[in-house]
């Protein structure tokens, strides 16, 4: 999977999309996907050596990624030919901050189990988007 999304952010960067308006958001959402990757790897990292201050980091990474899916800007990249991809993305943005919040409330309270199901829901989330809305 990474390797695929490391392949699509490369073909992305070298040909581009034609230039207009599309692009800059197209430039915009590429750089949030490649944040969002980054704050999955530091919360399963974080998880995996048991360090709380990295799992917390790695989510608000991913929180602060979260704008761009949830504004209407988003628009500007999803497939014109799916009617339902901008209500999806922001259905999967609400989802991820659920998710993630729900994360925090269990790390706090010590719930590591409960906390990394959480993180099993949110790749699960970002999984269904890439398959629905981007074919894959």
């Amino acid at each position: 999977m990474k390797k695929i999304l490391i392949a699509l952010v490369t073909a992305t960067t070298l040909f581009g999309a034609p230039n207009g308006s599309g692009t800059d958001h197209r430039t915009m959402l590429m750089k949030d996907m490649r944040t969002m990757l980054d704050a999955m790897e530091e919360i399963q990292r974080g998880g995996l050596y048991s360090s709380t201050d990295d799992m917390k980091a790695g989510i608000k990474k991913l929180q602060s990624t979260l704008k761009t899916l949830e504004s209407e800007e988003i628009k500007f990249i999803l497939p014109k030919d799916q009617v339902y991809a901008y209500k999806f993305a922001q259905k999967t943005a609400h989802m991820l901050r659920l998710y993630s919040d729900d994360m925090i409330v269990f790390i706090e309270a010590g719930r590591m189990d409960e906390a990394l199901d959480d993180y099993s829901q949110l790749l699960k989330q970002c999984t269904s988007c890439h398959i629905r809305i981007r074919n894959w």
